[in-house]
């Protein structure tokens, strides 16, 4: 390889340079911030509106799998669980974009029993290792995991929204944590 390959193999260009990347973890930090506030606003045409997105990029998702198992020479190789990958996704978005208030009881239902089994094993575990330190903060995250499974299967609608409030608070906190990082790489830019 010549010298001047070489020093253009190593000669950074405008897409790979710091400046870029502190602007897109700005714009990242941006978007989330947005779909964040529109997660929090208490409005069931937004929540709607995003169920029935996340249904859109589900069947997206699972036609593109689909075709590309299509196109692949080794498809014939795969057993029907492969397929499953792309037939399972497709048949939960189509679900999600039919009834979305529905899907989001569901998501709501789901995460509760998850929530209510992570939290009695959390609990087994602070009882299980008493005579360590530290036991019984174990013990009451999982009493109070349990109750907030509990919360979520007995009051679906609310926990519904919940799910999406705290989504939504969680992304506003990340994208101002990427909005200042950003401006961060480029004050020392």
């Amino acid at each position: 390889m010549s010298t001047d390959a070489t020093q253009v193999m190593t000669t950074p260009n405008s897409m790979t340079s710091p400046p870029n990347g502190a602007w897109m973890t700005m714009l990242d930090g941006i978007l989330l911030i947005l779909l964040g506030v529109l997660l929090v606003i208490p409005s069931e045409t937004a929540h709607d509106m995003l169920i029935r997105s996340l249904g859109i990029l589900l069947c997206a998702a699972a036609v593109t799998v689909g075709a590309r198992l299509w196109m692949s020479t080794k498809s014939r190789n795969f057993g029907p669980i492969a397929w499953l990958a792309c037939i399972v996704p497709f048949v939960i978005g189509v679900i999600l974009l039919i009834w979305p208030k529905e899907s989001l009881d569901a998501i709501a239902i789901t995460i509760g029993v998850v929530v209510l089994i992570r939290g009695i094993i959390e609990t087994s575990i602070g009882l299980a290792n008493r005579n360590q330190r530290g036991w019984e903060f174990r013990l009451v995250r999982g009493l109070v995991t349990i109750a907030l499974g509990i919360f979520f299967m007995a009051f679906q609608s609310w926990a519904a929204y919940l799910l999406l409030i705290l989504l939504g608070i969680d992304l506003i906190s990340r994208g101002a944590t990427g909005v200042s990082i950003a401006k961060q790489l480029r004050k020392h830019q």
